[in-house]
């Protein structure tokens, strides 16, 4: 009994761990990938003379006649910022800047619309 609660916590937490994705740019011109929701994103970093980071990121819909998205955003010492793409409200993402670099993730979210 002990061996298949301790077999569950495990596939718990495994299963938490997959609901959000990240990635860190460690450094200038590093790039990295999300495949997340309905949206695959693609973002770098470039670094800026006054100590802030220029993150670049690119999403697009798996769908063949899908046009891409592109978001340009300064992060200066600490900011975060979170946001949804209008093509999928269901994921989150957050970009943030620390001293360890900028590090992006998503996470689905539920939502229900209004109704009258």
């Amino acid at each position: 009994m002990k061996t298949l609660l301790i077999t569950a916590l495990a596939s718990l937490t495994l299963a938490t761990a997959a609901l959000a994705d990240e990635v860190a740019l460690k450094k200038a011109h590093q790039a990295g990938s999300l495949h997340t929701g309905q949206l695959d994103m693609v973002a770098y970093r470039t670094d800026l003379a006054d100590g802030a980071h220029e993150v670049t990121a690119t999403f697009r819909a798996r769908t063949p006649s899908a046009e891409p998205q592109r978001i340009v955003m300064r992060l200066a010492e600490t900011d975060s910022v979170q946001f949804s793409m209008p093509s999928d409200l269901r994921t989150i993402y957050t970009f943030a800047n620390s001293d360890q670099g900028v590090s992006i993730s998503a996470r689905p979210v539920s939502f229900e619309l209004a109704s009258q």
